[in-house]
Order: structure tokens, then C-alpha cells, then sequence
């Protein structure tokens, strides 16, 4: 099993499985639930990546579990969703980056 696993919707999980993160579709918090207590006795796993908008809709003592955890360490990370009149992918990646480096970034092709 991988050490970074990724609960995430269906459409995330080929990229993260291509930048070589073990990923699980979870598309409903029930299903994020049930992985997640699946995980958090694994003693392999280091690392869940967890879709921020369903990790919010989880139970509050299952959240605070998950967020006292050191053994996996969860974190929750915000899934993009494209739509039609949505920001793009790159200025997406690029607010990211600004938010956790606090420098703008321009993504060129």
C-alpha cells in the first residue's frame, strides 16, 4: 500500500494516481468516512489527501479524530471542479500557489 493515499472524487483520482499518489474515489462523505476509519489504524499509510468540501461534512468526532491523527496525517485539500464559467485549471494552480507562497505566479505554456 501507498504511503500518501488520496480520498478524492472520481475525476481527481488519474492525476493523482499519474504523480504516483495511491488514489480512492470517494464521492459522498459516507464513502469518505468509511475510508477514512479504514485508514486511520493503517500503520503504512503516512499521509491522506482528503476532498475539503466533503471533510466538511463529516461528523465533528470523526473530524477532530482525523485532525488529532499524527499516524496517518490527514489533510484536507480543496477540489477543483471544472464548470462552465469556472476560473481555468492554470489560474486555479496559480492562486494555490499564491495563497501558500504569498508571490503571484504565472503559468506559461
Amino acid at each position: 500500500m501507498p504511503n500518501v493515499i488520496a480520498l478524492v472524487d472520481e475525476e481527481m483520482v488519474p492525476g493523482f494516481r499519474l504523480a504516483g499518489v495511491g488514489a480512492r474515489p470517494t464521492g459522498t462523505p459516507e464513502e469518505l468516512r468509511r475510508a477514512s476509519e479504514s485508514l486511520l489504524g493503517d500503520p503504512e499509510v503516512r499521509l491522506v489527501l482528503l476532498d475539503e468540501s466533503l471533510f466538511r461534512q463529516l461528523p465533528e468526532r470523526l473530524r477532530r479524530r482525523m485532525e488529532d491523527s499524527r499516524s496517518p496525517v490527514f489533510i484536507p485539500i480543496p477540489a477543483f471542479r471544472i464548470s462552465k464559467g469556472e476560473m481555468k485549471p492554470e489560474e486555479y494552480i496559480a492562486r494555490l500557489m499564491q495563497r501558500a507562497t504569498g508571490y503571484h505566479i504565472k503559468i506559461r505554456r
